[in-house]
């Protein structure tokens, strides 16, 4: 039997031995890259598996939600405030006791509105009641009735419950009482601005009130040392409610007499709005009867449980 030609050869064996070396490491190559693809097969397997699991779990959590609590979404304090505005009288005859006013307030769809806290204030405004002429001379420069007028009490806040604000010693209103100290301490009434009325919650996106067929007095906000009322449970709209603050007077907030002074360097209290009472005998002060009226604040306090605004949530 003939050798194979060139078997002794010495190029063909080493050009031999070069391909045996480069097709091992050509399969040592190929088996490494073949255990990283199973490993990364089988590593996005188990997370297509863990998605698939964690998409039940909050599917059936959606199903189980039965407190507050558990809504997914970031919680943050929120203040849904409502104002109503009081104008003063502009006719004798005309009162606002038991008138109801309503406020409006949406939900934002950035997540639902969780309430926990019920607040109120009264912002005071004083309007003129007009030009009247009297045996004192009167006051026959005062704007029309109606019209806002700037004095020493406008501006400030005052409880929503007369009975939170009773003091001693003074009289409101013009030339009423003995005119005297002990005439003044003999008596208990009320500082001027509070707003006394009766309110209610209702819920205009599902129709549902807060309260049954007799509205809640704002004597239990802020009652007594500026209290709030908080709720026995927190109160939940839901995203595109709409919510209606109705209160009613029950009663005019009245009038308040008011003194005006001008200070030697020029600064005066109230801005001399109006003009100085002309039987004044001092020409640096002034007292004038202003009827009373103003904003009323209502603030619901609670927390907004912001959610992503996509298909995730």
């Amino acid at each position: 039997m003939m050798p194979p030609p060139f078997s002794n050869d010495p190029n063909v064996s080493q050009y031999l031995r070069d391909m045996e070396d480069k097709n091992t490491r050509q399969q040592t190559q190929m088996g490494s890259l073949m255990r990283a693809y199973r490993k990364m097969a089988a590593k996005f397997s188990d997370n297509e598996l863990e998605l698939r699991r964690l998409a039940d779990s909050l599917a059936k959590a959606a199903k189980r939600i039965r407190y507050i609590e558990d809504i997914p979404g970031k919680r943050v304090p929120y203040f849904l405030n409502f104002e109503i505005n009081i104008p003063g009288p502009d006719q004798p005859s005309i009162s606002l006791a038991g008138k109801q006013m309503i406020a409006t307030q949406p939900i934002s769809q950035d997540g639902p509105f969780v309430c926990t806290t019920y607040l109120s204030a009264m912002l005071m405004k004083t309007y003129s009641i007009g030009r009247y002429q009297d045996d004192f001379g009167g006051r026959p420069g005062d704007p029309p009735a109606g019209t806002e007028v700037i004095t020493p009490l406008t501006g400030r806040f005052r409880p929503v419950a007369s009975t939170a604000d009773p003091f001693s010693g003074a009289y409101i209103g013009a030339r009423v009482g003995p005119l005297t100290v002990a005439g003044a301490q003999a008596v208990q009434t009320f500082r001027p601005g509070e707003a006394d009325f009766l309110f209610e919650i209702y819920d205009a996106s599902v129709d549902r009130n807060r309260q049954n067929s007799i509205p809640i007095p704002s004597r239990y906000i802020f009652s007594e040392f500026d209290r709030p009322l908080y709720l026995p449970i927190s109160d939940f709209f839901s995203q595109s409610a709409v919510i209606q603050f109705k209160a009613s007077l029950t009663r005019d907030l009245g009038f308040a007499e008011v003194n005006y002074a001008m200070l030697p360097n020029g600064f005066a209290e109230g801005l001399q709005q109006p003009p100085p009472d002309p039987s004044s005998d001092d020409p640096s002060a002034s007292r004038a009867v202003v009827s009373l009226g103003g904003t009323l604040y209502f603030t619901m306090l609670g927390y907004k449980i912001l959610q992503a605004q996509s298909p995730a949530t």
